[in-house]
């Protein structure tokens, strides 16, 4: 009997474009790989000096989660 399977995965890039690309990627490699992507998403996250407020540091959050069938 088959079950299935959850595997999230988390991924931090430097770029939107970089983030879409990746989670564009997952989708492509769907039904060559045997999964299905049932969740994702993309989150902005930055860091700002105390002073300044000005932001030092810009990065994206990539989360995916695949689910597929385990013999």
């Amino acid at each position: 009997m088959a079950r299935l399977r959850s595997n999230t995965f988390e991924f931090i890039v430097d770029s939107e474009q970089e983030a879409m690309d990746l989670i564009e990627a997952y989708k492509e490699k769907q039904i060559e790989e045997g999964y299905t992507l049932t969740k994702y998403n993309t989150v902005y996250k930055s860091k700002k000096d105390r002073k300044t407020h000005e932001i030092i540091e810009e990065y994206w959050v990539v989360t995916v989660t695949k689910k597929f069938e385990v013999m």
